[in-house]
């Protein structure tokens, strides 16, 4: 045992017990060279941008940066333009609808802020993670067109590369779409085990976690390309003597799981593993003690709703008020809330304003959500506005994690977030990615900012209201 900031903490990396049901052929821990599928950069398609080319050459002509010149170019565009500002039903949002070359405007200033954020140039950080979108569309291809075989994907945090894994053999449909990226890709297949099965695997060690009779909390999550489940525990007792913690270890450690490949990794402490970041809703307005996410539409009605975080509605009525820029506020009454299965997510009805599709993505700045992502892949760049910490862009780190109570949460890499950003929106672009939760403790003494996937609130047949 040794002491971490005063908390007791254990820890132990165990294979899980034996397979439940059997796999089709023996597992192999580690994929042969025959089951591995290496595609060089250098074979991999590049992407051909001359607008952003010749924006480059006109910055350091002008001895400017890079970001103005995107800025200026954005600006004299939407000038001239008859669609920049045409399809706006809602008012005008703080950037017009013009591309440069694949990329959004949107996009473009998510990703000055990414590297802002992360000490990146802005030429270095669009070269690494300018094609998110295309790794994203092919991750969920493969996902929905292989749901039983399909291992998982992940995008380095660094943008360099892309990593695909099958349970079996690796489709060849999926060495087809992986050569459309811009990037060095790797397939791995005889991996044993289906995501899905990963997943399930989790679950099963999360539930037993959170039945121990000794442990107060749990967070569970699992790493795509290792196999290896890992389960936080909180401890009950403060403090509890080393023979206790290794008897809760070694319970949490030999859970059952659907392959002999995956692996739990446990660890007991008494810290806290999840903080949610409540004081106390247009998409990133202000909720007394919270911050909203996105407007939500009903399914099959015109009624709208402010989707923020389930755990910001401990009060029936609460106070909705827009940046400065726009001004005025309304009181506003909790429709529903939930921490559960479905995560940590929840609504108010719009009070007295009229509700948009727009939402703010950073102090007073308004833009239009287009689109709403299903889970998020492992590396997707992600930025979200919370009112405290304000914007922020990162990646995701981790997808279907359990804590406590809650279900299919993701964790991301960054750490700046604070009390007051819980039900903030997270997204990419125009795309709205989810409702901010808190934070997650993922190993040790390590949180990380975490949200709720959007696509959850059609268990409610709502979804986020989009232009």
């Amino acid at each position: 045992m040794h002491l971490l900031r005063g908390h007791q903490l254990i820890r132990v990396t165990a294979v899980a017990a034996l397979v439940v049901a059997p796999l089709a052929g023996a597992y192999v821990p580690a994929a042969a060279a025959a089951d591995t599928v290496v595609l060089p950069l250098e074979t991999q398609p590049r992407i051909e941008r001359p607008i952003l080319d010749s924006i480059k050459r006109a910055a350091a002509n002008q001895r400017g940066t890079l970001e103005a010149a995107v800025e200026a170019y954005v600006a004299e565009t939407a000038a001239t333009s008859p669609t920049a500002w045409a399809n706006q039903p809602d008012g005008r949002a703080s950037i017009p609808d013009v591309m440069v070359d694949d990329l959004s405007a949107v996009e473009l200033d998510d990703l000055a802020a990414l590297a802002r954020d992360t000490g990146t140039g802005f030429a270095e950080t669009i070269d690494r993670h300018g094609w998110t979108s295309a790794y994203r569309k092919v991750a969920a291809e493969l996902e929905a067109a292989f749901p039983q075989e399909f291992s998982g994907a992940v995008r380095a945090e660094d943008g360099s590369s892309a990593w695909f894994g099958f349970k079996n053999a690796i489709p060849e449909e999926a060495v087809t779409l992986a050569k459309t990226l811009p990037a060095e890709v790797r397939l791995v297949g005889g991996r044993g085990f289906s995501e899905a099965e990963l997943a399930e695997a989790s679950e099963n060690a999360h539930a037993a976690a959170m039945a121990d009779p000794a442990v107060a909390g749990a967070s569970t999550y699992y790493e795509i390309q290792t196999g290896v489940i890992h389960v936080s525990a909180q401890s009950r007792e403060a403090e509890m003597p080393p023979a206790e913690l290794n008897a809760v270890r070694d319970r949490l450690a030999s859970v059952r799981t659907l392959s002999a490949g995956i692996k739990v990794e446990a660890e007991v402490s008494s810290m806290p593993v999840s903080v949610p970041q409540d004081d106390y809703i247009r998409g990133g307005g202000y909720l007394t003690g919270c911050t909203a996410g996105f407007n939500l539409k009903y399914a099959t009605s015109s009624t709208k709703r402010i989707g923020t975080a389930g755990h910001c509605g401990s009060t029936e009525f609460s106070t909705y008020t827009n940046h400065s820029a726009d001004g005025g506020s309304t009181g506003v009454m909790e429709i529903w809330s939930h921490q559960g299965r479905w995560g940590d997510i929840g609504y108010y009805d719009t009070g007295g304003f009229t509700p948009t599709r727009t939402f703010y993505y950073d102090f007073s700045k308004k833009r239009y959500a287009d689109s709403r992502s299903g889970m998020p892949a492992v590396g997707d760049t992600a930025c979200k506005f919370g009112k405290i910490s304000g914007r922020v862009c990162t990646s995701v780190r981790y997808r279907n994690v359990s804590v406590n109570d809650l279900r299919h949460m993701v964790i991301s890499n960054s750490t700046d977030c604070a009390s007051g950003d819980s039900g903030g929106p997270w997204y990419h672009g125009g795309m709205a990615m989810g409702i901010h939760q808190g934070l997650i403790r993922k190993s040790g003494d390590s949180y990380r900012c975490s949200f709720t996937p959007a696509y959850l609130y059609q268990n409610r047949n709502y979804d986020v209201w989009q232009r």
